[in-house]
């Protein structure tokens, strides 16, 4: 319930196309900053129930031309995140779901522990290979991911991202075809999200 005296506040929410750039041809330079998003990681540490391989090869190409060419992986902590629960729910959906009703349930059982090591000792490898920076965000621009998320434009954690690359001024690599617009750089090697720019 709304309290007396607050004022609603429109915002707009259509946004910039981004810059989408072909990993194909991309050329990284030395010290660029590069988030990389959680569905690359599971590409390059993926859970051994992960079926679905069709860009694994391709991004481990890019991410050792990345390395090579001493661009600078950026972590934000929201993709740690992201990319722990999806590891564990992809194990929970390929092996353990008939023993184990929720994912909440799996969480709690014996079975768990080795899956979620595993996922760890990769997120640690994340870790090392990245620097880690964090979102500071402030109340209006919270309300403009808000505004986003109510849309239905964008998810939440991913308009997140977006602010964090445009205030950061860093370039975001993933493999996600929602992210058509923001007014960011999309690094990206996905030919849905090519055929979009």
């Amino acid at each position: 319930m709304m309290q007396p005296g607050v004022k609603i506040k429109t915002i707009v929410t259509n946004q910039m196309k981004n810059k989408i750039h072909d990993l194909n041809i991309y050329a990284f330079s030395a010290e660029e900053k590069i988030v990389i998003d959680a569905n690359i990681w599971l590409y390059l540490f993926p859970p051994p129930g992960n079926a679905r391989q069709t860009f694994a090869i391709e991004y481990s190409k890019i991410f050792d031309k990345l390395m090579k060419a001493q661009a600078k992986p950026v972590l934000e902590p929201i993709i740690l995140s992201e990319y722990l629960n999806r590891y564990c729910r992809i194990e929970w959906d390929g092996h353990y779901k008939k023993s184990y009703a929720s994912f909440k349930e799996f969480r709690q059982s014996p079975d768990f522990p080795t899956i979620a090591g595993t996922a760890k000792t990769f997120a640690m490898k994340i870790l090392k290979a990245c620097t880690v920076d964090t979102l500071k965000i402030a109340l209006a621009d919270l309300e403009h991911v808000l505004a986003g998320f109510a849309s239905g434009e964008i998810d939440f954690n991913d308009a997140l991202l977006v602010e964090f690359c445009k205030k950061q001024g860093y370039k975001f690599l993933t493999n996600d075809s929602d992210f058509q617009s923001g007014g960011i750089e999309i690094l990206t090697a996905n030919p849905k999200l090519l055929r979009a720019c």
